[in-house]
């Protein structure tokens, strides 16, 4: 007769809370017991007392013992418990000893309570345990809020307002939770810098996905969290980007689609973008000029405007202040927000002096102030 071992996850947290105008230390406990195919029976998340909520080990051993109570009360006879921290379950498996006396008083009295099954054992978690970490951290929300009238407020630990919960957003991955005009301001300013989008918490590192911040950018700058992340996957050496559209492309992947139009482009520097279908020339970034070396192509006169044409152009991005890149003199359009430009050949200028861009004081011209030209 085959007896059913339950699989027992369970995670406790400690966080640093701000409510009201009081900063806490709280802690929580979610649990999950599972079956020998891993599908959920029970759930429990409760909140932890102050001593539970000492550290995070002592959080963690506590949760496990609250884990193991509740299996003993549903009368559950084999049991495996799953640790994803590598210290505690070098502890509860006797492969290590507890520096610290409560630590140690909490791993006897797991131990303790192992005896008392037919079964039980503690392995590494093989698993994603976010199901757990989610009722861990919903036992700790719940300590945060307080009522006003009909409305849950909580307090953002970034700005230190009172708003309402609903008015939050929760970070996927590590669960912080901020404000939305914290977390939208977190998000422009890593756009603005061309980095990715990730918890505001100090020394978090989860990442912001498109998805999380869908209501709350503008469209272009979901679509920027969407190059940028794209960008990220691919080794900097191998990036290439479109001189039209900005489309970020793997270099293997863009030689290989390029070969579908041109069989030679590996030798001959032909690229297609994969995404508006421009052809280029991989090494000076300007339109394809077949059978011209890159400074033949420059030197033709095949692209030299005539003059007239070229004042006329000129005239026209002056009425609607286009400016030059400095570097590639790519005619670059600003439609407002910070005036730091990066263009496509990643040369960074100041859209209103036209200067390099100065990293150490973020703009080389007079605060205010724009070209006599623009």
């Amino acid at each position: 007769m085959c007896v059913s071992t339950y699989r027992l996850y369970c995670k406790g947290l400690v966080s640093e809370e701000v409510v009201k105008d009081e900063s806490r230390q709280i802690g929580g406990f979610g649990v999950a017991i599972c079956d020998a195919e891993d599908n959920r029976l029970f759930e429990m998340k409760k909140v932890l007392g102050d001593e539970e909520s000492s550290h995070q080990q002592v959080a963690e051993l506590a949760s496990l013992i609250h884990a193991l109570n509740w299996a003993l009360e549903l009368d559950l006879g084999r049991v495996t418990f799953f640790c994803d921290d590598s210290n505690i379950l070098e502890y509860v498996t006797g492969k290590a000893e507890p520096n610290e006396s409560n630590v140690a008083t909490l791993v006897k009295e797991v131990s303790l309570l192992q005896s008392r099954f037919l079964f039980c054992e503690a392995l590494p978690v093989s698993r994603d345990i976010t199901f757990v970490l989610q009722l861990a951290k919903d036992a700790i929300t719940s300590q945060i809020r307080w009522r006003e009238g009909n409305v849950y407020m909580e307090t953002c630990p970034l700005c230190y307002e009172h708003v309402p919960s609903d008015e939050k957003l929760e970070v996927p991955g590590c669960f912080h939770r901020f404000c939305v005009d914290c977390i939208k301001k977190q998000a422009e300013v890593a756009l603005e810098l061309v980095k990715p989008v990730n918890c505001p918490s100090l020394g978090c590192n989860s990442e912001l996905q498109r998805e999380d911040c869908e209501g709350l950018l503008e469209p272009k700058q979901l679509d920027l969290m969407t190059k940028y992340k794209k960008a990220s996957m691919i080794k900097g050496s191998e990036r290439v980007y479109c001189p039209t559209c900005d489309n970020v492309m793997a270099k293997p992947n863009l030689i290989e689609y390029t070969k579908s139009f041109f069989v030679d482009a590996e030798l001959s520097g032909a690229r297609k973008c994969t995404e508006c279908g421009y052809c280029f020339c991989g090494k000076c970034k300007a339109g394809w000029h077949y059978g011209m070396t890159c400074d033949e192509f420059v030197k033709s006169e095949s692209i030299e405007t005539s003059s007239e044409d070229e004042e006329c152009y000129e005239a026209l991005a002056k009425s609607l202040g286009w400016k030059r890149c400095g570097n590639c003199k790519l005619m670059i359009a600003h439609d407002g927000g910070c005036n730091r430009i990066i263009c496509s050949c990643k040369f960074e200028f100041c859209f209103v002096c036209g200067a390099e861009w100065n990293k150490e004081a973020n703009c080389n011209c007079p605060t205010g102030l724009e070209s006599d030209d623009q």
